[in-house]
C-alpha cells in the first residue's frame, strides 16, 4: 500500500509519520511555507506524554496529479473540505479516499463523483505545531476511528497504526459518530471560549464545567432521540446524568493536564472558525429538541 496525506498539519503529520515508521510508503501533499519548512528542516513528531519522537522520511509532493496512491488520507478542517475535494479530484487511479476529521454532515458533505471509494474516519490524537516539530498526545479514551466495513486498504491502515501503538476502533456508523463528536467538541470549545481558551482556568471553573457536561448530556440524548447511531460508548457512559460528579472530576483533571492544551485548547484557538461552525451545526440540528436548555445556553454566541 502507498499512502498520500493531504493536509500537512498536526493530524496529517502525526499519522503520516507513524505510517512511514510502520514501513508504509508515505507521500505528503503540501505547498507554501509548510512545505518549505518540511523540506528545509525535516519533520519531527514528539509524543509529549511519553517523550518518544519520530523523524520519518516522507516524500513531499506539490501536485496531486503526479501521485498514484492506494489510499489518500485527507486530514483537513471541516471548512477546508470543499477545497480538499477539488484537490483530490485530480488524483490518478481509484484510491480509497479517507476523510479524517470534523465533518458533522458525513458523506452528505462530500461529492459522490470523486475518483475512488469514500471512507470516513476520525483521529485519536491532538497536538500543536512548533516550527518543524509537531508536539502531540494520544487520546487513549478516543482511539482512531475507522469504518467497520471490510476494505483491504483500511484493514492494512488499521494494522499499521496498531503496530505503532495507536488504538483503532472500527465503527459501524461513522456518519453518526462524526455527529456525536461534533456536538461534543462544540460544547468543549464553547466552554473554553468562555474561559479565554485557557484549559487550566476551565478546569477550575466548576460552573462552566457543569454547564459543559450538561450540554453534552443533552446533545447526546437529543441525537439518540433522532435515531442517530454511532455514539462513542466511553463518552456516552461518562455523560450520563447520574455520573455528572465523575465527569466533572474527569474533565477538571484533563483540562489541567497537558491533554487540555494539546487536545482541545490549541485547536480551539487555531481553528475558531471551524469550531463555531460546528456549534452552529449542532444548534441547527438540536436546538428545537426538548430538554436542550444547557446546550443552547452554552453554544448560542459561543464565540
Amino acid at each position: 500500500m502507498e499512502v498520500l496525506v493531504v493536509g500537512a498539519g498536526v493530524i496529517g503529520s502525526v499519522y503520516g509519520a507513524h505510517l512511514a515508521a510502520a514501513g508504509i510508503p508515505v507521500s505528503v501533499l503540501a505547498r507554501g511555507a509548510r512545505a518549505d519548512s518540511i523540506v528545509r528542516d525535516g519533520l519531527v513528531i514528539k509524543d509529549v506524554i511519553t517523550g518518544a519522537s519520530l523523524q520519518p522520511r516522507l516524500k513531499m509532493v506539490r501536485e496531486i496529479a503526479a501521485c498514484s496512491p492506494s489510499l489518500v488520507l485527507i486530514a483537513v478542517r471541516s471548512d477546508q473540505l470543499a477545497s480538499a475535494c477539488s484537490t483530490v479530484a485530480a488524483v490518478r487511479g481509484r484510491p480509497v479516499l479517507l476523510f479524517f476529521g470534523n465533518n458533522p454532515e458525513g458523506r452528505k458533505a462530500l461529492p459522490q463523483d470523486l475518483p475512488g471509494t469514500l471512507r470516513l474516519g476520525f483521529p485519536g490524537v491532538g497536538g500543536l505545531l512548533k516550527g518543524s516539530t509537531v508536539e502531540y498526545a494520544v487520546i487513549r479514551p478516543q482511539p482512531t476511528a475507522l469504518e467497520a466495513a471490510h476494505d483491504p486498504a483500511l484493514d492494512e491502515l488499521a494494522g499499521a497504526l496498531r503496530r505503532q501503538g495507536l488504538g483503532v476502533s472500527r465503527v459501524d456508523d461513522m456518519d453518526g459518530r462524526l455527529l456525536y463528536h461534533a456536538t461534543f467538541i462544540a460544547a468543549v470549545t464553547a466552554a473554553l471560549y468562555r474561559c479565554g481558551t485557557d484549559p487550566v482556568r476551565l478546569g477550575a471553573d466548576r460552573a462552566v464545567l457543569s454547564l459543559m457536561c450538561r450540554a453534552v448530556t443533552e446533545g447526546f440524548a437529543a441525537l439518540r432521540r433522532q435515531g442517530v447511531g454511532g455514539c462513542p460508548g466511553n463518552l456516552a457512559l461518562l455523560q450520563r446524568a447520574m455520573l455528572r460528579p465523575v465527569a466533572m472530576c474527569y474533565w477538571a483533571r484533563t483540562m489541567q493536564s497537558p491533554m487540555g492544551e494539546l487536545c482541545f485548547a490549541a485547536h480551539a484557538r487555531h481553528a475558531k472558525g471551524e469550531m463555531l461552525s460546528l456549534a452552529d451545526a449542532a444548534l441547527a440540528r438540536l436546538s428545537d429538541q426538548p430538554n436542550t436548555e444547557s446546550l443552547r445556553q452554552l453554544l448560542v454566541g459561543s464565540g
